[in-house]
């Protein structure tokens, strides 16, 4: 019996440690401080805007026009594109590009530290937001 005890809380421990690993970005971020952006902070930040924004190694460039409308480029060349953009009133941006086939893509906002970042909706960081240009597009 004291066996199958210790096995249980082996397994508890083994359990709890797991769940903690599978922390995702999002999470972290917020367990570090981070900011959730409400909906008219994002607004405030996109529309009208040119961001430019780097995932990884790749640099773009995305406008938010005030009609919804989202065009963005790599700035090194190799893809442009456009489609459509919302924000939530659970305080989430949403875009469709055209291979997005009509579906769209909710990402959370959030401010970390100095940085804007874009988390999807398994609570990884997709990209991260560095300037924010007012313009009429790209």
């Amino acid at each position: 019996m004291a066996q199958l005890k210790m096995l249980c809380t082996a397994v508890a421990v083994v359990l709890v440690g797991g769940s903690a690993a599978a922390q995702t970005e999002l999470e972290a971020a917020l367990g570090n401080g981070a900011e959730r952006l409400k909906a008219d902070q994002i607004a405030e930040l996109l529309i009208g805007h040119t961001v430019t924004a780097t995932s990884g190694e790749k640099t773009f460039r995305f406008f938010y026009d005030a009609n919804n409308v989202v065009s963005g480029e790599l700035t090194n060349g190799g893809w442009n594109g456009a489609g459509a953009f919302a924000i939530t009133d659970t305080d989430k941006v949403c875009v469709s590009m055209a291979a997005d086939k009509g579906r769209y893509r909710c990402m959370t906002v959030l401010r970390v530290g100095d940085s804007v970042q874009k988390f999807n909706s398994d609570g990884k960081k997709t990209f991260e937001l560095h300037s924010f240009e007012p313009s009429t597009g790209l």
